[in-house]
């Protein structure tokens, strides 16, 4: 176990600031007493929480070398992990490669995936290993003021209750082009023959599946 997990400060974060979460005296360990440098928290989400405030402070107040805005992965690792002491090169295209970003790419630490990708790239990179969950970092996201996003509406089940009614105009539309085919094969024909039904039977689970849904998602608000 590094030290960074062990002491649940995955960022490796020096003493200094009273931070939420911080350990007691008396309830560390042996190891953990001993520590004279780097945080101890009381569970790993408030370790990743404070790496997530450290990087909202970054942008939000502090300036890169140049004087600009400190939003590129190069400007916030040469911050985070300065070259006197750290390979900030090396450090920083690994950053960028959980990321999926080039150089000179400006990003946005409050951008829920943007600040995920940086969190987990300096985990990684510090420890060797990102053995966390996405509940223990979406929770301590969560506690520095990042929530997740809501669902998407393409995987809700009122849109893919319109995706079946939809299946069911795409199965007409079959039809429709096996009438204009010169050679109609057994399997056309059995399209053209079924497709009107089992149109009409998809179209009507669709809608079903929209009401119900909305009608599920107003129950659930109204408790």
């Amino acid at each position: 176990m590094t030290r960074g997990i062990r002491n649940n400060n995955p960022g490796n974060i020096e003493i200094g600031a009273p931070w939420q979460g911080l350990m007691p005296r008396e309830d560390m360990n042996e190891k953990q007493l001993a520590e004279d440098r780097f945080c101890v928290f009381k569970s790993a989400p408030y370790g990743i929480r404070a790496i997530a405030r450290i990087l909202i402070t970054y942008q939000d107040k502090r300036k890169a070398k140049d004087g600009s805005k400190i939003d590129t992965v190069r400007e916030i690792i040469e911050r985070w992990a300065p070259s006197f002491e750290n390979n900030t090169d090396a450090y920083a295209a690994h950053v960028r490669k959980v990321l999926n970003v080039q150089p000179g790419d400006e990003i946005d630490v409050h951008d829920y995936e943007t600040m995920r990708g940086l969190v987990i790239g300096i985990i990684k990179h510090e420890n060797g290993i990102q053995p966390y969950t996405d509940a223990a970092i979406n929770k301590g996201l969560a506690l520095a003021g990042i929530e997740v996003p809501p669902k998407s509406l393409q995987s809700t089940r009122t849109v893919k209750g319109s995706q079946v009614a939809a299946a069911g105009g795409a199965v007409s539309i079959l039809g429709g082009v096996a009438e204009q085919m010169e050679t109609v094969t057994p399997i056309m024909n059995a399209i053209s023959f079924y497709g009107p039904w089992v149109a009409g039977a998809a179209v009507l689970i669709g809608v079903g599946v929209v009401v119900y849904a909305r009608w599920d998602d107003l129950r659930t608000l109204a408790r």
